[in-house]
């Protein structure tokens, strides 16, 4: 049996649904906060429409998409395991694009035209290397946690309501109040914290890690790094009382700016350094701190004042131990023996050095590069990055600056398409397909930036449909104040 429901009338066929039955089933969520619980059987793109059966109706439904908002999955990822993990950032699609589309897989061939990755989602995927912003490499996955997606997973402490206390719009979070926000999270025993922070005033707030109670905003055991001000300070907090004032210093550049990027490398063994930067700057460092048992696995924000305090991009990812160089230090020399600038890519090793070069093949998970001062075979895990700042050059192969000086990017942005969906992966990172069809477990698609493609569905956590359509905004994001 087979029928169609009018999407006007679903509020009122739905007041009897509810999230009961198999944990596997998704949970569909329209602009007019109409929600259904359902297994996906088959979606169309271009006719708007997908088809679920569910526990609460009868036969297979066909629903209307076109003020669909998401979808949530729970499915299995796909299993990977390789040498080294690469990550590209996709261009923006306009100035102000929310989340920048991240594709991960092993990094299998690079040339002035095309970047090729193998994934475990999606086999083969061949990017327009033009529309790739940036290209980072990481020894080990690069992702434990990325969002903030919503207000799953998350609690406030002492249990209190979290729309009453936070609100959450294009992937950040914004406070109401004091009260602070946590959340449960795998931390390896080498890892980096991550996040951006933005005030309208002055800044004043506490970020809380390895914390053994996310109910409370002062646990016993934890590490608490405190901003007040121009005033830093980082503490951590053990069993029995026991406390290690780790880090204090005067950062002055914060009175001068009203966002700042945080950046906290951990090692949790004894012997192992550990920092905490603000941009590139190291702020301070740390050792002697066993953390490998009797502490927590908590990630709390907590904001020290009435005003609203704005967190985004935070993620948690894996650390081969080495921390980048600081602003502060010799800057890597990009000129030969004459003072001439070298000429190629530039690779940046996971030690902060750097080779300037062209990249002639990637094989066996090794570069080999050609550089001014011979051939070199670099192995892929131990690269951090990969320079694809294209210019626009001159007849003579110079490039092309601007009215201040400054080269001119011939970066492309993927068009925007009414078919877009944005799916978001398990392990955080969202990638835009023009969808086509879901069928037999398979997203079938295309975009600018990897042509036609076909995804394994359990690869991802949740779809967003409509993406563009910015009067769904305030049903999918809520109405928190804009930064």
């Amino acid at each position: 049996m087979k029928f169609t429901v009018n999407r006007f009338l679903l509020p009122f066929l739905l007041l009897a649904t509810v999230a009961q039955g198999d944990e596997s089933n998704s949970k569909l969520s329209f602009a007019d906060k109409t929600s259904i619980t359902g297994v996906p059987r088959s979606a169309n793109g271009k006719e708007k429409s997908l088809q679920l059966t569910s526990p609460s109706l009868e036969g297979e439904v066909t629903l209307k998409t076109d003020e669909l908002l998401e979808m949530s999955l729970h499915g299995k990822p796909p299993a990977t395991k390789a040498d080294h993990y690469a990550l590209a950032t996709i261009t923006p699609r306009y100035d102000k694009s929310p989340p920048l589309d991240t594709i991960r897989g092993r990094l299998l061939h690079l040339d002035d035209k095309t970047v090729t990755l193998e994934t475990a989602y999606a086999g083969e995927l061949t990017l327009n290397r033009l529309m790739v912003k940036s290209l980072d490499i990481y020894s080990q996955p690069p992702s434990f946690y990325n969002g903030p997606n919503g207000p799953d997973g998350w609690v406030t402490s002492g249990n209190s309501d979290i729309e009453d206390n936070w609100t959450f719009n294009d992937r950040s979070m914004t406070s109401k109040g004091r009260n602070g926000i946590a959340r449960k999270l795998e931390f390896p025993d080498r890892s980096i914290i991550k996040f951006t922070a933005k005030w309208k005033t002055s800044p004043y707030f506490r970020v809380l890690f390895l914390s053994d109670d996310g109910d409370t905003d002062y646990p016993s055991v934890s590490y608490s790094l405190n901003v007040q001000s121009s005033y830093l300070s980082l503490y951590r907090s053990a069993i029995r009382g026991q406390r290690s004032d780790l880090v204090s210093e005067s950062i002055n550049n914060l009175r001068e700016t009203q966002e700042a990027v945080f950046t906290i490398y951990l090692d949790r063994s004894k012997d192992g350094t550990s920092a905490i930067y603000i941009g590139k700057d190291r702020i301070g460092t740390w050792t002697g701190m066993d953390d490998t048992k009797d502490m927590g696995d908590w990630l709390h924000f907590v904001p020290q004042q009435s005003r609203p305090m704005n967190f985004s991009n935070i993620s948690i990812s894996q650390w081969d131990g080495v921390l980048p160089k600081s602003s502060d230090d010799t800057p890597a020399n990009s000129e030969n023996e004459f003072g001439d600038e070298l000429q190629g890519q530039k690779i940046t090793l996971a030690n902060g050095d750097v080779v300037i070069g062209e990249i002639q093949l990637i094989e066996n998970d090794f570069v080999l590069a050609s550089t001014e001062f011979g051939d070199v075979r670099i192995p892929l895990n131990r690269m951090s990055a990969i320079d694809l700042d294209d210019v626009e050059l001159d007849e003579e192969g110079t490039s092309v600056k601007d009215e201040d000086g400054n080269p001119i990017s011939i970066k492309e942005e993927p068009r925007m398409w009414g078919e877009d969906i944005r799916a978001w992966f398990h392990d955080g990172g969202s990638i835009t397909i023009r969808m086509a069809t879901i069928e037999d477990g398979k997203i079938k698609g295309s975009s600018q930036v990897f042509g036609e493609a076909e995804f394994d569905l359990n690869a991802f956590s949740r779809l967003e449909f409509n993406i563009w359509r910015r009067q769904l905004d305030p049903a999918r994001y809520g109405s928190g104040e804009s930064w």
